[in-house]
C-alpha cells in the first residue's frame, strides 16, 4: 500500500515465508490457538528484561533419583545494589490464575544464603508481597526490575 512517499507493508508475526494462514490469526485473536501461551509470555518478559539491560540467565536442575531436587527457574537477574548477600534474584513468570511455585520455593530453601533477599513472580494479577518475601509483580512492571 502506498501512502504519500512511503510504502507501508503489513507483515504478520509468526509468518515464516508467507505460509501462515488467516485461520491461524483468527484462532490467536479469539484465544483458540492450541499452544503454550506461557511460552509467549516468557518471550515477552525476556524481551523486556533484555531491553532494560539485563543479561538473561536461567537455572535448571534435573535428577532421575530425587524428584525433590528437580527445579527450573525462568530467569536469574542481578541487581545493581549489593548488600551483605549476593545480588542474584530469581524471577518466575506465571501467566494465568492457577500456578504453583514449587521450583522457586525449592530454590529458596536450598540456596537462600546465595541469593538476594528479593524473589519475584511476574503474573497477571496485582502487586503483592507474601509472608515468604516473594514479590508478585504485574507483568507490565518487568522493565522496572
Amino acid at each position: 500500500m502506498l501512502y504519500g512517499r512511503y510504502e507501508i507493508t503489513y507483515e504478520h508475526a509468526f509468518d515464516e515465508g508467507s505460509i501462515v494462514s488467516e485461520d491461524l490469526y483468527r484462532k490467536l485473536m479469539f484465544g483458540k490457538l492450541e499452544i503454550d501461551e506461557g511460552m509467549l509470555i516468557e518471550n515477552i518478559v525476556a524481551q523486556m528484561l533484555n531491553a532494560s539491560g539485563h543479561k538473561l540467565y536461567f537455572y535448571s536442575k534435573s535428577s532421575r533419583i530425587d524428584s525433590s531436587d528437580r527445579m527450573e527457574i525462568d530467569f536469574l537477574i542481578s541487581k545493581a545494589s549489593t548488600t551483605n548477600r549476593h545480588n542474584i534474584c530469581p524471577l518466575e513468570v506465571k501467566p494465568g490464575k492457577n500456578y504453583t511455585l514449587s521450583s522457586l520455593k525449592k530454590l529458596m530453601a536450598k540456596y537462600d544464603n546465595y541469593l538476594s533477599t528479593s524473589y519475584y513472580v511476574l503474573h497477571d494479577d496485582d502487586l503483592k508481597i507474601d509472608e515468604d518475601g516473594i514479590v508478585y509483580l504485574p507483568l507490565y512492571m518487568t522493565p522496572l526490575l
